[in-house]
């Protein structure tokens, strides 16, 4: 039978479904920033809104932990909380990516302690373009240092190489410097909130950054300061964005190789530039070349086989704004990881027909999102 008041098992409507950019906010911030939790909630419930809907399941405390637990039932944390402040973001032209977002980067989702929400300013579409390579090192550095992060920044930017830094003082502003010198996209990212540049002095070159690249922060606008550890929690997306990188100048002890032990738990190629043994800022580096975790880097060329990039033998071309990724691309990228994978894993990984999987593949190894390896499995590049 059919009609009013059949098959209804309540006498009022189901309540809607919050918007989903809502709950990947409450979310995010019920988890807090870097939390080691991130990766297994989403494999528990897949995205934001389930975890939602679940919340006060047994399965959402064991994935989430006792601490989260509470915070994600306390009254007021409801995803409808953070309606006023996306709309306020929005009228500040600071991009909202959860998770789940087009735009949002593919390498930040194969790390555990993903960022659920990223906040950016500027073109995000550079976060997932092939050749990014992290620039890193001291914030109070030598001629040398400076000379040398100048140089390689130029030379990897005009070859097409996207620049990865902390906009911080030192070598991550000279890496940025140099990138936009060259009118190339380069990449930052904060350990303060969106809204806020440390140093300030970095404003201005924060700006041309934004004309041409992108800002990020996992710490969204209007929050708090987030003391030291923002900046310790900022290398490890520095070092998953970047396909691989290049330490300028570093002492043992230091911010620069919390970074480098970020790059080696990704499994990223690690370069550095070798250094005078008399000189404090190059024993980090130099001891990275003698225990063998790293190899040296001297000139641009030496970085543009693992990035991917073929050198100009002409001048070079400064590139435009890429084109937004298809659904079916993001897909296929999304099933594909440092280790190499054939077409049938693919195929079952990703659900798509053998054709359609097939000419996918073509694009995104014509356009350098992956390399075709003999017998035709395919790698991020």
């Amino acid at each position: 039978m059919t009609g009013p008041g059949f098959g209804q098992t309540s006498l009022f409507p189901p309540e809607p479904a919050p918007d989903p950019l809502l709950c990947w906010l409450w979310l995010a911030n019920t988890l807090g920033a870097g939390s080691s939790h991130a990766g297994r909630v989403l494999d528990v419930f897949g995205g934001a809104q389930e975890a939602w809907e679940n919340r006060d399941s047994d399965a959402f405390r064991k994935a989430v932990g006792s601490p989260a637990f509470a915070r994600a039932n306390l009254p007021d944390n409801t995803p409808a909380h953070y309606w006023a402040f996306a709309r306020r973001c929005a009228a500040r032209n600071i991009r909202i990516l959860p998770y789940d977002d087009p735009d949002y980067p593919l390498a930040f989702s194969r790390i555990p302690d993903m960022p659920l929400v990223l906040y950016c300013t500027g073109d995000p579409l550079w976060l997932n373009e092939p050749g990014a390579v992290g620039m890193v090192g001291s914030r109070r550095p030598t001629e040398y240092g400076l000379q040398a992060a100048a140089d390689l920044g130029s030379g990897l930017a005009k070859n097409g190489a996207i620049i990865v830094s902390g906009l911080a003082d030192g070598l991550d502003s000279a890496g940025h410097r140099a990138a936009v010198k060259e009118n190339c996209p380069t990449i930052g990212v904060l350990g303060v909130p969106i809204d806020r540049t440390y140093p300030a002095s970095n404003r201005e070159l924060r700006k041309k950054i934004e004309q041409k690249g992108c800002v990020i922060s996992e710490y969204p606008p209007e929050s708090g300061p987030v003391g030291p550890n923002g900046f310790l929690q900022r290398n490890r997306l520095i070092a998953a964005l970047s396909s691989a990188l290049v330490v300028v100048e570093a002492q043992e002890k230091s911010g620069t190789m919390s970074t480098v032990n970020h790059a080696e738990r990704y499994g990223k190629p690690v370069f550095v530039v070798p250094g005078s043994i008399y000189s404090p800022n190059s024993a980090g580096t130099n001891a990275l070349l003698q225990e063998g975790r790293a190899k040296a880097v001297c000139k641009p060329s030496d970085l543009f086989g693992v990035l991917g990039l073929r050198g100009a033998a002409a001048p070079a071309v400064v590139r435009s704004a890429p084109d937004p990724m298809s659904e079916t691309e993001r897909r296929v990228l999304a099933c594909i990881g440092p280790k190499a994978k054939g077409v049938e894993e693919l195929g079952a990984a990703s659900g798509l027909p053998t054709g359609l999987l097939l000419g996918t593949l073509m694009k995104l190894e014509l356009a350098g999102r992956v390399t075709c390896l003999p017998g035709k499995r395919y790698i991020l590049r």
